[in-house]
């Protein structure tokens, strides 16, 4: 069975259950925002044509792209926005970047005039092979290990689900960010070359776009710069707070050096680039 005929018959049993796409909850905000506004009107001694306020809101809904989602696809968009389709690791990994991230399948604004672009949902397959390429299979390995000895220690008994907002205030979960962000730093000795290459990498793994927007929308050097600026603040905070003798002890001097040496040319490119 095709996704668009899940979605109708889907559709037709919510009709019947009461059961609605999550996403469309401000649907209900909206009406009884119109009631509640009614009412304080009629309070102040003024009349509000509430039918025709209905009529309006009933207008835009039906133009917004959430009036024509399916349930299931409604659960899938949220179940990804979420990151609950990505193994530990990737989820681990794309987490830094979810502030640039837009929500539940919307679309990247162009950042025209943001000093940090917003980026598309798209890139995350490439971001995920680009750092497994970095920092190679064995590591790669092992660090997903750790992911997911993290992720089983904060396994809900009733329901059965990861608690992310517990695996990301847990302790190891940083730890972990900055043990993956120095292997990473490590490969950008000449920050151009490895620039250009991380750009063609996540362009090449790029999904398929699925909107007008999305399909307009290109992954260029500002999103890349701020993609990076995204996933090594935990390496950038973790220097704050324990400073370069704490990385040495965990990773050595030359780890220390290669990440002075990246955050330079980072926020120096990132500066001219106008992404802050």
């Amino acid at each position: 069975m095709s996704a668009d005929a899940q979605d109708r018959d889907t559709a037709g049993a919510n009709a019947q259950t009461g059961v609605h796409c999550p996403l469309k909850a401000p649907n209900a905000l909206l009406a009884d925002f119109i009631q509640f506004y009614a009412q304080s009107a009629a309070q102040a001694g003024s009349r509000v044509d509430v039918e025709a306020l209905r009529g309006v809101a009933s207008d835009f809904l039906r133009s917004h792209p959430l009036h024509a989602l399916g349930f299931s696809t409604c659960r899938r968009l949220l179940n990804e926005a979420e990151g609950r389709t990505l193994p530990p690791f990737d989820r681990i990994l794309v987490e830094p970047l979810r502030p640039l991230l837009p929500r539940f399948g919307g679309t990247p604004g162009t950042g025209a005039h943001a000093s940090y672009p917003m980026l598309s949902r798209r890139v995350i397959p490439g971001v995920i092979h680009a750092t497994a390429a970095m920092l190679g299979q064995e590591r790669t390995e092992q660090f997903r290990r750790r992911a997911e000895d993290l992720a089983a220690s904060h396994i809900s008994p009733e329901t059965g689900q990861i608690e992310w907002p517990q695996v990301f205030a847990d302790r190891e979960y940083q730890l972990l960010l900055v043990d993956v962000s120095v292997g990473v730093v490590s490969h950008f000795a000449d920050f151009p070359h490895r620039l250009a290459w991380l750009m063609a990498v996540i362009d090449s793994h790029l999904t398929p776009a699925t909107t007008p927007l999305e399909r307009e929308w290109n992954f260029t050097e500002r999103h890349a710069l701020a993609l990076l600026l995204a996933i090594s603040k935990p390496l950038r905070l973790a220097q704050a707070s324990y400073g370069a003798d704490g990385l040495a002890n965990r990773h050595g001097l030359e780890a220390v050096d290669a990440a002075a040496k990246f955050f330079r040319a980072l926020d120096a490119a990132a500066l001219d680039a106008r992404v802050t």
